[in-house]
């Protein structure tokens, strides 16, 4: 045991050393001097695994490509945005989060991004998070000081909390769980003792405390010394900013935040980058021991690279059509549109969409916070979505965006999700997200389960000929900006009450939509089925499965769909209704706090899969009047656990990537 901890002792004072605990520190030995030629990154062949498509760089280096995936990859760094170059001294190359640099002894090891020296701010595209905290940093303890290796790594846990405030931040769960074993030692040889330092390599020490966005009371972050973590409470997601895509931005000036543009101004690397000039740079002497000639061109022959996030998306890419389906499907022939929802921000995008892809279908649903893109009135992140566009585009996948969450300075800070006190607001943002992936996203549905008082801003709020309003202002943004978008009314929930107060009942709601002028709106009506324990076939007079409860209603019956149809029939309307969640459920047990999913309990998941697959036929040969089925969900199980989230119990997709049953039903039925 002593040995054991001696080994990560000694790990660990080598990294600070290498990476000190605060500051930046110049190297001393130049690798390359300026004027020097750089050796570029070769063409990349389609199959190289080094290449990445979604941006248009290869990891060239042998030993940038083995850290990369023995620090877990995509999940850690994001793609490659440069190929390798000359920075300071350092062979470094970008990636989205972080800066791998080749050391003098030729190990590698990572830039601290946040340096003062290089990019010390606060705020980031009007994300703002703490700046450096002296109350922090002077308890840092000192490198070579007596314990140092144990006082640093109580010093982490201690100020890296899981719990903040009442919430499940899991900013230590996450320092520690960045790296996994598996990612250091893909045959398993290796000491669990080492991931502590691996991990301690990663991220540094805390510099600051946890603390709430000003602008979005959703949002908390913890600054490290290389890295700053993000969580967001409304996903309860924790992940890290890309911060090495910002400093790429102000390296070249292209796509800069306004905020960070003001910041940057002083910077030696303000706009640095000129491909014209010997060494690609504008002002060579304020970055001595620099060559950036080529490092950011594209890796492809004669192309350009694509930008990543926060970059726009592309403009050249043609509108993507459905691909005949694989891995046992057959191609799509009713004009039934095939979706799953997932979710993909901060997920393995490219991996993700082929997964879909690999069950045969063509369409996927992503939800979009409207105040995680719009925190200040007109000031615009865009960056997450340029990503999961981008790479939507280069996989031939078919977009549905779901906007839902008006942001504080919208409502009046509302503390319930809602729409904005002026429907007009959101007019205004849809319209701008239509006019910028025109023709690349291909449907947009407007709110979701309006008919929930904790989806339409509070209890007692319920009106559907307000949501009409807001829908119908909607609407015509999207059309002016994209004329081809494919506009879907928020869909319904079944919800079996009807109080007014808490809910309205879907068949009541949808009613009263088309009172209020529905009919001449949209494209297309929005609607969720969840056919709980029950068979698709089953009605509150034929129960065929030995399941406890949820019988009796309407509501908890995938025929459900036929009732909103008959509204939908009796105003005249012959549109089609898009099923955007589509669910049964099967998880093997469940806490006191998901009680309200029992039912997943009661259905094995043969019998889900079965369900799903019967439901589907079902459609296909009797309602020709539906347009699009998304299944709820792909991939939530991935990064998520189903006996702690709602969602993750829906995922079909298991924790490592291999299909669960239901998956491989979907991907295996006749379409």
């Amino acid at each position: 045991m002593r040995k054991t901890v001696e080994m990560v002792c000694r790990l660990v004072f080598a990294l600070a050393l290498l990476m000190p605990v605060i500051g930046f520190t110049r190297p001393i030995t130049a690798l390359a001097s300026p004027g020097e030629s750089q050796q570029q990154s070769t063409v990349a062949a389609p199959d190289d695994p080094r290449y990445f498509a979604e941006t248009g760089f290869r990891v060239a280096d042998d030993r940038f490509w083995d850290y990369f995936n023995k620090r877990g990859g995509l999940r850690t760094f994001g793609y490659p945005i440069s190929r390798k170059f000359t920075l300071l001294g350092y062979e470094v190359q970008f990636f989205q989060r972080r800066i791998m640099q080749l050391q003098p002894n030729g190990s590698v090891g990572l830039l601290n991004v946040l340096d003062q020296g290089i990019m010390p701010y606060a705020s980031m595209n009007f994300a703002t998070f703490p700046a450096p905290d002296s109350n922090v940093l002077r308890l840092v303890p000192a490198v070579g000081s007596a314990n140092y290796y144990g006082d640093v790594l109580n010093f982490v846990t201690n100020n890296s909390p899981d719990s903040w405030q009442t919430l499940n931040v899991n900013f230590g769960r996450s320092y520690w769980d960045t790296v996994r074993f598996q990612d250091a030692y893909p045959d398993g040889k290796g000491d669990r003792n080492w991931m502590t330092g691996i991990n301690f390599e990663m991220w540094g020490v805390p510099t600051s405390a946890p603390a709430v966005d000003p602008n979005n009371n959703d949002f908390v972050y913890l600054r490290f010394q290389r890295g700053v973590m993000h969580y967001d409470k409304k996903t309860g997601l924790t992940q890290g900013l890309l911060l090495a895509d910002y400093l790429k931005s102000i390296i070249t000036g292209e796509n800069l935040p306004a905020d960070l543009d003001s910041a940057a101004k002083t910077s030696p690397f303000y706009k640095q980058y000129n491909n014209a000039t010997a060494n690609g740079l504008n002002r060579p002497d304020q970055l001595p021991a620099t060559n950036m000639k080529d490092a950011l061109e594209s890796d492809v022959a004669g192309g350009t690279s694509p930008s990543p996030t926060p970059s726009p998306v592309a403009t050249a890419t043609p509108t993507p059509t459905p691909p005949p389906a694989t891995g046992g499907g057959t191609t799509t022939t009713t004009g039934l549109r095939y979706g799953m929802q997932a979710h993909m921000f901060g997920q393995d995008q490219p991996r993700t969409l082929g997964a879909l892809q690999g069950a045969g279908f063509s369409w996927l649903k992503q939800q979009i916070r409207w105040d995680t893109i719009e925190g200040a009135k007109g000031q615009l992140n865009w960056g997450s979505i340029d990503e999961l566009v981008n790479n939507a585009q280069a996989k031939g996948v078919n977009l549905l965006f779901s906007i839902v969450a008006a942001p504080d300075w919208a409502t009046g800070n509302n503390p319930v999700d809602g729409p904005p006190n002026n429907y007009d607001d959101l007019a205004n943002f849809v319209g701008a997200m239509a006019s910028r992936y025109k023709g690349k996203v291909q449907a947009y549905e407007v709110w979701n389960e309006q008919n929930l008082w904790y989806e339409w801003g509070g209890q007692g709020k319920l009106n559907a000929a307000n949501y009409i309003d807001m829908l119908r202002r909607a609407r015509n943004a999207i059309k002016a900006s994209d004329p081809n978008a494919i506009v879907i009314s928020g869909a319904l929930t079944p919800t079996g009450v009807n109080d007014g107060v808490n809910a309205i009942d879907d068949v009541v709601y949808l009613d009263q939509m088309y009172q209020a002028g529905l009919k001449d709106i949209v494209d297309g009506v929005g609607a969720h089925m969840a056919g709980y324990n029950n068979a698709p076939d089953d009605w509150v007079d034929r129960n065929t499965v030995n399941t406890p409860g949820y019988k009796g209603h309407p509501s908890f019956y995938f025929r459900r769909i036929d009732q909103l149809h008959d509204v939908m029939a009796k105003y005249g309307d012959n549109k089609q209704l898009w099923i955007t969640e589509f669910e049964w459920g099967s998880v093997d047990w469940l806490p006191d706090s998901l009680q309200g999913y029992v039912w997943t309990t009661h259905l094995s998941e043969q019998q889900v899969a079965d369900f799903y697959v019967q439901g589907i036929q079902g459609i296909k040969t009797q309602r020709p009047w539906v347009g699009a089925v998304f299944v709820w969900n792909l991939n939530w199980r991935i990064f998520d656990d189903p006996h702690k989230r709602e969602q993750a119990i829906f995922g079909i997709l298991n924790p490592d990537w291999t299909p669960r049953l239901i998956y491989s039903a979907l991907r295996d039925m006749p379409k």
